[in-house]
C-alpha cells in the first residue's frame, strides 16, 4: 500500500471518529457564537478558509463581545485563529496566530483542583488574559484536515495600529515589541490618559531603549504621564528605576497571577538592587476588579529606598512580541510626597481617604505636615466587613469619629523589619494618635519571604495585605479590616486571638463559654494569657493538669467566673469613672465595687501598693497605679494574686475583654479528695455527720 494510500485511509478513520462537520459550520451549531459567526460570514476569504484549512480557533462567546468596546471584524478574529490544532490541554506556551505579522498568543496553564472528566478540566487554560471555558470540540475541513474549536470568556485583544494606513508606516510595527510600542504610542491608541510620553522621554535621555527589545518573554509596566508630571520624579527615574519595571522571562497576565504573595525578580537585580514585582486582584467597592502593581525593594542604596511601591494597572495585558506590556498610573520604586498622597491616590484606599477627610481635617494637617507618621489604612474591601449602621453612629460624634480614625495611625515610622526585630517582645504594644490606645502586633513568621503581620486595634484584628508603602514621612500598611468597629463575639474573640488559646480551650469543659456566644447579652471578661497558664503549669503543675484534663470543670466554672462580670460591659475608663465619688475608708480600700460572676470587684485609684487579704477569697480588686509621664497601669488583685491587664478594651458585640497577664487562682482552687466532685461544706458535713450517729444508735437500741 503505497505511502499516499495509507495517508488517505488514515484520514478517513479519523473523519469517521470526530464531528463531521468543518469548523465553520461547528461554529454555526455553538448558540453562544451567533455573534463571532455573522463577524466571519461578512469576510468570504475568511470563511473560505475556515471551510478548508487546518486551524484552530480560540473564540470569544457572545457575553464576552458584548462587553468589548473595540472593533469588531475580520482582524480581530484571525487573532483568535492558529494553523496549529491542539487540544487545550497540549497547547505550547505561545502561538503564532493568523493574524497579519503573526503575533504570538501566550498561553497559561494553572491548576484547577478539580478531576479531569475529558482531559483538560484539571487545568484553568488562559490564552492571554481571557480563559478557557469550553474545548476540545473537534472537526474535519473540506479537504479532509485536522481542526480545532475552544471557546473563552474575554476577547483577545491584538496589538496592531488602528485608523492608519499600512502604506504608510513600516512593517515592523505591525507586530511590535516593547520598544515599538513606547516609540509609537499612538499607532495603538496610547494617547490621552494614556499617553506615556514621559516615561518614554526618560528612557530616551538614558539611553535604554534596548531594555525594551530584550527576547523572549518578558513584562513590562510603563507609567502613564499623569503619574510623573512632576519635575523631580522626571529626574529621580533613573537606570534602576527604569530596570525595576521590567520582569525578564515572564509573562505575567492580570489573570494569571492568582497569588499576590508569588513575588518576580526585576531586572534591578542586575543593578545589585533587590526589588520584587508582584500583582494583586483587588476587588472594589462594586466588587469590579482592580489590578495593582507591587515592587518591593528589599535591598536598596543610597539613592533607592527600602519599602513598597503601589500602582494601579490602568491599561493592563497589552500583548507585545517580547511578552506583555501593563500601562500603571505611577512609577514603582519610588516614595510619595507623604503619607496623605499614598490614600489619595490609592483607589483601594478611598472610602478610608473620604472618611478622614469628611470628619478630620485635622488628621488631614497632621498627615500633610508631620515628618515621621505610620498609617494602618483599611481597604474598601474591609469597609465591607463593618456594621453600617454602627459606623453611621459613630461619624454622628465628631469625637467618635476623629477618635475612630486616629486608631490607625501611628506617630513615628514604624516598618514590618522592626515589627519583626521586636517579635520576641511579650505583648508588642504601640501607642496611637487616639488618646489612651494602643495597636497590638502578632508576626507569624513560618514562611520568613512573607511573615503575616496582624495588628489589633479596639479588639478588632487585621492582617496586612500590602505592607510598607512608603512615604517621604512615612508609611502606609493596607488592612484587611476597619480598626474600631467590632464584629465578633467574646467566644469569637476567645477562639481567634492566638494569644488567648489557652483560655478558650479550658472555657470549652462542659460547654461554659457557650453563653458568650449570645449577642443579646453582655459581658466584661479578664482574660488570662497563655504566658499566664505556662506560669500556673510552672509553679502548680498538679493544678495545672487537673483543670486541663477535662474532668474537673466545676473547678474551671469557678475559676473562670471570678474573671467574668455578667450582664454588663465596662471598659477600664468606665471601671475607674465608677471610682469617682467612692469613698476612701480603713487601709485605703475604696469601696467602689461590682459583683463578678463569682465574688466581688473593688475599685482603687492612685495606689502604689497591694492590699492585705481579703476576708472572701473570692474577692478581686482593681488597682490604678500611675506612673511618671500620666501613663497608667492597671491590676486585678485577687488574694495576693497580682495580675497587670496588657491589653485593655478588646471590644466585642457582646462585651469587652481585658487581657491579662496572670491567672487569679491558687492550688487550692482544684483540691480534692478521691475525686473531682466538689468537697461537701462544713454545715453539709456536720449534717451528715449527725444523722450517721444518729442511725448508728438506733440500730444499737
Amino acid at each position: 500500500m503505497t505511502r499516499k494510500l495509507l495517508l488517505a485511509v488514515g484520514l478517513l478513520l479519523y473523519a469517521s471518529l470526530v464531528e463531521s462537520a468543518d469548523l465553520l459550520e461547528l461554529i454555526a451549531s455553538k448558540p453562544a457564537l451567533s455573534q463571532v459567526k455573522k463577524i466571519i460570514e461578512a469576510d468570504d476569504v475568511l470563511t473560505s478558509l475556515l471551510k478548508s484549512k487546518s486551524y484552530m480557533a480560540f473564540l470569544p462567546n457572545d457575553k464576552a463581545l458584548n462587553t468589548y468596546q473595540g472593533v469588531k471584524d475580520s482582524i480581530l478574529i484571525s487573532y483568535h485563529l492558529s494553523n496549529l490544532p491542539y487540544l487545550v490541554q497540549d497547547m505550547p506556551d505561545e502561538l503564532n496566530t493568523d493574524l497579519a505579522g503573526n503575533p504570538r498568543v501566550y498561553i497559561s496553564k494553572l491548576p484547577s483542583g478539580r478531576p479531569s472528566t475529558t482531559g483538560w478540566e484539571h487545568l484553568h487554560v488562559y490564552i492571554n488574559d481571557a480563559k478557557v471555558i469550553d474545548a476540545n470540540h473537534e472537526a474535519i475541513s473540506s479537504r479532509g484536515m485536522k481542526q480545532m474549536l475552544h471557546i473563552v470568556d474575554r476577547v483577545i485583544t491584538p496589538t496592531v495600529p488602528r485608523g492608519i494606513d499600512f502604506s504608510q508606516i513600516d512593517s515592523i510595527y505591525l507586530n511590535p515589541d516593547a520598544q515599538k510600542l513606547i516609540e509609537k504610542p499612538r499607532y495603538y491608541g496610547l494617547e490621552g490618559s494614556l499617553s506615556i510620553s514621559e516615561f518614554e522621554g526618560r528612557v530616551n535621555a538614558l539611553n535604554l531603549h534596548d531594555v525594551y527589545n530584550i527576547s523572549g518573554k518578558n513584562t513590562f509596566f510603563i507609567p502613564v504621564d499623569a503619574g510623573i508630571n512632576i519635575r523631580d520624579n522626571k529626574t529621580i527615574i533613573d537606570k534602576q528605576v527604569i530596570h525595576g519595571h521590567v520582569v525578564p522571562g515572564k509573562v505575567l497576565f492580570t489573570r494569571t497571577v492568582q497569588d499576590s504573595k508569588e513575588e518576580f525578580e526585576s531586572l534591578a537585580f542586575t543593578d545589585n538592587l533587590k526589588v520584587f514585582i508582584s500583582m494583586e486582584n483587588v476587588s472594589s467597592f462594586n466588587n469590579e476588579d482592580q489590578y495593582y502593581a507591587k515592587s518591593k525593594t528589599i535591598a536598596s542604596d543610597v539613592a533607592h529606598m527600602k519599602g513598597t511601591a503601589l500602582a494601579r494597572i490602568v491599561k493592563g495585558n497589552i500583548p507585545i512580541k517580547n511578552g506583555v506590556a501593563h500601562l500603571i498610573d505611577r512609577p514603582l520604586m519610588l516614595v510619595a510626597t507623604n503619607v496623605l498622597a499614598i490614600l489619595q491616590k490609592t483607589a483601594q484606599l478611598s472610602m478610608f481617604y473620604d472618611l478622614i477627610r469628611n470628619h478630620d481635617s485635622g488628621l488631614i494637617n497632621v498627615m500633610t505636615v508631620a515628618k515621621s507618621l505610620t498609617i494602618f489604612a483599611p481597604s474598601n474591601e474591609a469597609f465591607k466587613k463593618v456594621n453600617n449602621r454602627q459606623l453611621e453612629q459613630i461619624q454622628l460624634n465628631t469625637e467618635n469619629i476623629s477618635r475612630l480614625l486616629r486608631l490607625h495611625v501611628v506617630e513615628r515610622i514604624l516598618t514590618t523589619d522592626e515589627l519583626m526585630d521586636r517579635n520576641r517582645e511579650p505583648n508588642l504594644q504601640v501607642p496611637t494618635l487616639s488618646k489612651g490606645q494602643s495597636l497590638y502586633f502578632a508576626i507569624n513568621s513560618m514562611d520568613p519571604k512573607s511573615p503575616v503581620v496582624t495588628v489589633e486595634g479596639a479588639g478588632v484584628t487585621g492582617t496586612l495585605t500590602t505592607a510598607n508603602v512608603i512615604a517621604r514621612n512615612g508609611a502606609v500598611h493596607i488592612v484587611d479590616r476597619l480598626l474600631g468597629i467590632p464584629s465578633q463575639t467574646v467566644y469569637e474573640k476567645l477562639a481567634t486571638d492566638p494569644i488567648l488559646s489557652a483560655t478558650f480551650n479550658l472555657s470549652q469543659q462542659e460547654g461554659w463559654n457557650e453563653k458568650l456566644k449570645n449577642r443579646d447579652e453582655q459581658f466584661t471578661l479578664f482574660v488570662p494569657t497563655n504566658d499566664a497558664w505556662a506560669e500556673i503549669r510552672r509553679t502548680m503543675p498538679s493544678a495545672y493538669k487537673k483543670l486541663f484534663m477535662g474532668s474537673f470543670a466545676y473547678h474551671v466554672r469557678n475559676i473562670l467566673e471570678r474573671h467574668m462580670i455578667a450582664n454588663s460591659v465596662f471598659t477600664l475608663e468606665e471601671l475607674l469613672s465608677l471610682t469617682t465619688n467612692a469613698t476612701v475608708s480603713g487601709k485605703n480600700i475604696l469601696q467602689g465595687r461590682l459583683n463578678m460572676t463569682r465574688g466581688k470587684v473593688y475599685f482603687q485609684a492612685r495606689v502604689t501598693q497591694s492590699f492585705g487579704d481579703s476576708a472572701d477569697e473570692n474577692d478581686a480588686q482593681i488597682v490604678l497605679d500611675m506612673k511618671d509621664g500620666n501613663t497608667a497601669e492597671y491590676y486585678t488583685d485577687w488574694n495576693g494574686v497580682r495580675a497587670k491587664v496588657i491589653r485593655p478594651d478588646l471590644k466585642c458585640v457582646n462585651g469587652v475583654v481585658h487581657v491579662i497577664d496572670k491567672v487569679m487562682m491558687m492550688n487550692r482552687d482544684v483540691t480534692v479528695s478521691g475525686s473531682a466532685v466538689p468537697a461537701a461544706s462544713g454545715l453539709a458535713s456536720l449534717v451528715a455527720t449527725f444523722f450517721t450517729v444518729a442511725f448508728a444508735r438506733a440500730l444499737h437500741h
